[in-house]
């Protein structure tokens, strides 16, 4: 297993990608090679991946906000392919974006998680993070 943050887009990448997306929500659109680009040059946002058997089969994002409470951290967008869901995969990418932002000088991390996603709720509970008293306040602008 490789992890590593996404520097440039490739063919294998957007493949990827069209693959993983769904898997985490069927009705978000599918990021284009544009849109990647965007991303890996932001200031703000740094990609992941997890390749095993040189075929990409995860992704995270950290997405850093500067505020003037301090510098946070959030962890957006984890999906790893149904195929090889249960072998660690999702643990080791947690694991490792746990390591870059503590390495990089970050105090804590915060994420959020649909109820149903069991297993990836487990997974954080037994990673450390733990469920803060606050609510998620979400409105659709179109």
């Amino acid at each position: 297993m490789n992890i590593y943050k996404l520097e440039e887009i490739t063919p294998n990448v957007i493949q990827a990608f069209q693959k993983l997306i769904p898997q985490l929500s069927e009705s978000c659109n599918l990021p284009t090679d544009k849109y990647l680009i965007e991303i890996i040059n932001s200031e703000c946002t740094d990609l992941f991946v997890v390749e095993d058997k040189n075929e990409i089969v995860g992704t995270l994002s950290l997405v850093f906000n500067k505020i003037p409470t301090g510098n946070k951290v959030w962890i957006e967008d984890v999906v790893v392919d149904e195929a090889v869901r249960g072998r660690g995969v999702g643990k080791e990418l947690i694991l490792y974006a746990m390591k870059y932002a503590k390495d990089n000088n970050l105090k804590s991390m915060n994420l959020t998680s649909s109820p149903e996603r069991e297993a990836a709720n487990m997974l954080y509970q037994k990673l450390g993070f733990f469920k803060r008293k606050t609510n998620v306040y979400k409105i659709k602008l179109s």
